[in-house]
């Protein structure tokens, strides 16, 4: 029996001895198994300074623990240590229990290229055999598996995305995770993260394996949006993006209905800064901060209690080539044309609803460069603010927008409409007492004059039904002023802005105009910008071309005043007409009239001719008195002469023995051939004559009559030239002028009856003048009212 206990004390003696040999033999040839093995288990090369192992206590101890990169180049990852805690005993009834887990020093270095990362090969290497033919497993008891005080300290996390040169680090990692069960526990997860870049982002996270229930918070403390650069990168052209971005954000949900999610939280952003490849800034903001009240994900509802937006600025550039808003968005990648999927209309209840209980904007500005003209236009507009209460898309809004304009005024915008029907707005638009010279750039290029003052108040309503727009502007000009016209421009719109801006003037100062636009927004030639310059062009044209309707109020209009080139006396409606033109010069005192006699010698030459053939017969039959000389006619007689018909054969044997004198064959002339051919230069010399009185009648009408006299009227006599050039009707021209600026007001033209009086007449022919023995006593011109 004694020799039975030895044997027994022996053997207990030696498996203890063998036991504590493995236990104490089990780190090193664990060690050694692993870093041996290493691509046999991992793929990739294993190295560790310490490896213990405790079988009776369950804690397992790594130090400087290092796992190389893909080509063992480079370091994958590393650990200072990991400490680790195992239950025994609960293994025995399907449970294990971790009593702590803890990783100190913890480096992580992750690349990626497109769609591949770093780690893949190792994903690859732990896949499993999808060819190979699995038995079904005997089912057995459910495991009960618990994790707790899962700790990570002072971790760093590189990442670096080689096709976008993107780089983000997490310093300082310091994670604490109270538990983590799977059995019927709830797990309750928190983490600390600092960001390399600066920022911080705390998590917390309660997770029931069971019910799939889980209630995540999210707080983000500064994050910098630079390392964000590469990624805005991929859909924008921009250099470079600052800010600071926090939030502070609760999720509720479940993972077997992740579109039921919930939201709340709050978000911020500040120090907002956005710049183009020429590294100019775009947009920024100082502050923007966001509270959502209600956000469910499932039913695509989210209430927000209160938008923000203060300090906000937006630099726009306009170049011949385009705009700097839209330079930044990339172009989209052209893709194959899809067929068109019939989709059925969502159901009551589905469309989403978007609701901000408080919409508010402050301390806004908007600075405008347009570069597209010779003279470049900038302008700035500050103090930007607006309000909205209850604002909701799928309603009707009321919003205002109120800002400071550059030098002086201010502007009012007033929106009614809802977005999610732009097809029908009503949008108003009020500036008041915004400076014109600021807006000399626009007038030098549409019109080639510089202003040099004024004052401008704009009202504009524009209601748009089913995208057509009708819109009514009313514009009242203060004192505008604008600087003579520049010769070497070439404006898109010749109009005598100077002069027009003069004659629309009232007498208090105030140039007025209401200017209706309207047109088919979905039109390519639609531009709003240009409809109102066209029509204020338009409106300015009219009023220079058309002075007298215009004070008149339409009543009397007045472009030029019709002449009978043989008239010596004014007619009562030509009269009116001169004094249409002396009321308008007391009306307006600083613009210049100027009055033009225009006779059309093509028409009027034959006819006068024909009378002085009239005469020439009629003093031939006519007795002469003691003295030689012919009796002058009197107005009355010679009003009848001009019934004498030239056809009869009286007339054309007269006119027949004069031609013979000089020599002139007569055969194949017509009666009016034959007077122009006698009397031509008589006639143009009358013709002349008459003009001139008709002028100086004129004149002397004008000062006698209303005082009116050189420089604010005067009568331009036509050169010679002009005159034998002349093809139009035959009146009074009518120029208007302001410093030194002129323009002629109606139309001068031809017209269809500027052919002579006779069409088988040669009036172009050079014929010799009539001798002094044909010359003719003409009545003079009487005496002018």
């Amino acid at each position: 029996m004694k020799k039975i206990y030895k044997i027994l004390l022996i053997s207990l003696a030696v498996l203890i001895v063998v036991v504590l040999g493995i236990a104490i033999a089990a780190s090193p040839v664990a060690k050694s198994y692993i870093e041996k093995h290493d691509r046999e288990l991992l793929g990739r090369s294993i190295r560790m300074e310490r490896l213990r192992v405790n079988i009776f206590t369950g804690r397992l101890r790594v130090e400087g623990l290092k796992i190389g990169g893909s080509d063992d180049s480079t370091t994958f990852f590393a650990l200072d240590s990991f400490d680790m805690r195992m239950r025994i005993l609960p293994l025995l009834s399907n449970r294990v229990t971790v009593k702590h887990i803890t990783l100190a020093g913890l480096d992580v270095k992750v690349y990626q290229r497109g769609n591949a990362f770093s780690f893949d090969d190792i994903i690859a290497h732990f896949a499993s055999d999808t060819t190979a033919v699995t038995e079904p497993a005997e089912p057995s008891e459910p495991w009960e598996i618990g994790i707790y005080n899962i700790a990570i300290r002072d971790g760093h996390l590189f990442y670096k995305d080689l096709g976008l040169n993107a780089v983000w680090g997490l310093n300082d990692i310091n994670l604490q995770i109270p538990g983590v069960y799977f059995g019927g526990e709830k797990t309750d997860v928190g983490a600390v993260l600092n960001f390399a870049e600066g920022g911080s982002l705390a998590t917390s996270v309660a997770y029931d394996i069971d019910t799939s229930e889980f209630d995540i918070g999210l707080k983000l403390d500064g994050l910098m949006l630079t390392s964000m650069l590469p990624y805005f990168r991929q859909w924008l052209d921009i250099g470079a993006v600052e800010g600071r971005l926090s939030a502070d954000v609760r999720l509720q949900g479940n993972t077997e209905h992740l579109l039921a999610l919930h939201t709340e939280g709050t978000a911020s952003l500040a120090q907002f800064a956005l710049k183009d490849m020429r590294q100019q800034p775009v947009a920024g903001v100082d502050t923007l901060g966001v509270k959502l009240a209600e956000g469910d994900l499932g039913r695509m509802r989210f209430r927000f209690e209160r938008f923000y937006v203060g300090g906000f600025s937006l630099n726009a550039e306009l170049t011949p080539g385009g705009d700097n808003i839209s330079a930044l968005m990339k172009p989209s990648p052209e893709s194959p044309e899809q067929p068109v999927e019939t989709t059925s209309e969502p159901g009551p209840g589905t469309a989403p609803v978007l609701q901000i209980a408080d919409l508010e904007i402050t301390g806004g500005k908007v600075s405008f460069r347009d570069l597209t003209m010779a003279k470049p236009f900038e302008y700035v507009v500050s103090d930007i603010r607006m309000r909205s209460r209850d604002f909701d898309p799928s309603k009707r809004n009321n919003l205002q927008v109120d800002a400071r304009m550059q030098r002086t005024g201010s502007a009012k915008l007033r929106w009614e409409g809802t977005l999610d029907d732009l097809n029908n707005q009503n949008i108003t638009l009020s500036l008041s007492n915004l400076s014109l010279k600021d807006f000399t750039p626009y007038c030098e290029h549409f019109t080639a004059y510089p202003i040099t003052g004024g004052n401008l108040t704009f009202r504009s309503q524009n209601v748009i039904r089913n995208r057509y727009l009708d819109g009514t502007n009313h514009l009242d000009a203060f004192e505008p002023k604008v600087d003579k016209k520049r010769k070497e421009l070439k404006p898109e719109m010749n109009i005598p802005l100077k002069l027009g801006l003069y004659v629309l003037r009232d007498k208090k100062g105030h140039v007025k105009m209401d200017l209706p636009v309207g047109g088919n927004l979905d039109s390519p030639e639609f531009s709003y910008r240009k409809i109102v310059l066209k029509a204020i062009g338009n409106v300015l044209l009219k009023v220079v071309t058309a002075p007298f309707s215009f004070l008149s109020g339409g009543n009397k209009d007045l472009e030029y005043i019709t002449l009978d080139p043989a008239q010596y006396a004014f007619t009562s409606e030509q009269y009116a007409s001169f004094d249409q033109i002396a009321q308008m010069l007391r009306d307006k005192p600083e613009i210049q009239i100027a009055l033009t006699q225009r006779i059309n010698l093509a028409r009027a030459l034959p006819a006068q001719s024909v009378n002085i053939l009239r005469l020439a017969y009629h003093n031939s039959l006519a007795a002469a008195d003691s003295t030689g000389q012919r009796p002058r006619l009197s107005m009355l007689e010679y009003e009848k002469l001009q019934q004498v018909d030239i056809r009869t054969p009286a007339v054309g044997a007269f006119a027949d023995s004069l031609l013979a004198l000089r020599g002139i064959s007569p055969l194949g002339m017509s009666p009016n051939a034959k007077a122009l051919a006698l009397y031509r230069d008589d006639a143009l010399s009358l013709l002349r004559r008459m003009m001139a009185s008709r002028d100086k009648a004129l004149g002397e009408y004008m000062l006698t009559t209303h005082g009116v006299q050189a420089p604010a009227f005067r009568l331009q006599p036509m050169d010679s030239v002009a005159l034998t050039n002349y093809t139009g009707r035959d009146r009074y021209t009518i120029a208007l002028g302001l410093d030194g600026e002129t323009i002629e007001i109606g139309d001068d033209t031809a017209d269809a009856d500027g052919t002579p009086v006779d069409s088988n007449d040669s009036v172009g022919v050079e014929v010799p003048a009539a001798t002094a023995a044909d010359s003719t006593a003409l009545p003079e011109p009487a005496q002018q009212k």
